[in-house]
């Protein structure tokens, strides 16, 4: 018999998937809705959300609730206004007079209620901290259920980085820190992206959760994509990314200012194709009117920009999970040159199937290295494809799931 899972998912525009964590949602539920008896709570139109079925199939067999369609109560509050009627009855809901009222739980608050008042699952996936305040209200209807919360990252980590820049106050990131240090007294089961964040969610834990990595993935072609038929001559070298987070563009500042400039020297005719939708901070908007830079928004179709360049670039210095760009490059037989902080997450091997280098002028080196030498770019992108097909493929990460939400339970 089929284990009954519920996602909760706090996001109003999550499909199309505009970014790798939402890459990575879907992947998760196509795969578990193989496997289980699904049902989803979105945020975003059920009509809207169900368009996903024409890029992963599977989700014909998922039972979607959408927020949008369940009015909110008639109860005493009503007669007053909205941000003060938001207030009370969060306050009323979690049985608690702290904290600030937060939009997303009185939003799925009586969704889940109902459900849970009507069925019985095995197991509830939590697909964001901002879902974290749903266990009390689960554990409320149904005290045997599992909990397991889907990590794409280790805020701590991030935070900290953001927190030494003096981006954001000491107190979110104590509270951050809070939060996933007690992960283990909330939730039954973590799902990590990459070994590190594992050993880091330990850390914070004491040992006392537990925890299955679940990477990214990619969904492997038949053959490699036409990688036979770039030029010798490349035009274009790519990078593919969410750019209104910061690592995103801090990492694209720091190849524009300190790594381009030596590239184009060595080849004065070569364009940075940058793919992806989201805004550069302010500061960048130069970048904008570059013409040695192409940006090109999000597009419908990624293959033909992947297959019109030569390299895809990774120059992160900060973050965590597992690079869904990276492996989706590799999987088009696209050569790859990173930050040892980008490929953090992927079993790689340095000059075997990915180019590492953490300073600008072995970056630079790498990148034009290259460039020049075709035969080490098919040999670098036979040998990516080799790993992606043994490990990131997501219906083989699909089967781990499988094995953990059955271990939790």
């Amino acid at each position: 018999m089929k284990k009954k899972v519920l996602i909760i998912v706090p996001f109003e525009k999550i499909y199309p998937p505009t970014n790798g964590g939402m890459q990575r949602f879907f992947h998760i539920i196509h795969q578990l809705a193989k496997y289980t008896e699904l049902t989803l709570i979105t945020k975003q139109e059920r009509d809207e959300f169900l368009r996903a079925k024409k890029d992963y199939p599977a989700i014909e067999n998922i039972t979607v609730f959408s927020t949008k369609d369940t009015r909110r109560p008639k109860d005493i509050f009503n007669v007053f206004p909205q941000k003060l009627q938001n207030a009370l009855r969060y306050r009323w809901y979690k049985k608690n007079i702290k904290g600030p009222a937060e939009g997303n739980y009185l939003d799925y608050y009586p969704v889940v209620k109902d459900l849970l008042q009507r069925e019985k699952f095995d197991t509830v996936v939590l697909e964001s901290p901002a879902t974290l305040n749903a266990v009390s209200l689960i554990r409320k209807y149904d005290k045997k259920v599992r909990i397991i919360f889907d990590a794409h990252n280790v805020n701590t980590n991030l935070d900290a980085a953001f927190l030494e820049k003096k981006e954001i106050s000491k107190a979110r990131y104590i509270k951050t820190r809070k939060t996933e240090s007690r992960l283990y007294k909330i939730v039954d089961g973590l799902l990590a992206c990459s070994k590190k964040d594992k050993d880091d969610f330990d850390r914070l834990n004491n040992g006392k959760l537990t925890i299955s990595i679940i990477p990214n993935g990619v969904t492997v072609n038949g053959k490699l994509y036409d990688a036979g038929v770039r030029s010798d001559k490349p035009d274009n070298i790519l990078f593919c990314a969410y750019l209104s987070t910061n690592p995103n563009s801090e990492g694209l500042s720091w190849f524009y200012h300190s790594i381009w400039p030596m590239v184009r020297r060595a080849f004065p005719q070569l364009k940075l194709v940058v793919l992806g939708s989201g805004k550069l901070p302010t500061g960048m908007n130069a970048l904008l009117h570059d013409p040695t830079l192409d940006f090109t928004g999000r597009v419908e179709d990624v293959k033909p920009y992947y297959n019109q360049s030569a390299i895809s670039i990774v120059p992160l210095k900060t973050g965590s999970g597992t690079r869904l760009k990276i492996l989706e490059a590799m999987s088009f037989g696209l050569p790859v040159v990173s930050t040892s902080q980008g490929a953090e997450g992927i079993d790689y091997t340095d000059g075997v199937n990915i180019m590492i280098a953490d300073e600008e002028k072995l970056f630079a080196g790498s990148i034009i290295g290259l460039l020049k030498a075709k035969e080490q770019r098919l040999v670098l992108q036979k040998n990516a494809r080799q790993l992606v097909e043994s490990k990131y493929d997501w219906n083989i990460i699909g089967q781990e799931l499988r094995q953990f939400i059955n271990q939790v339970n």
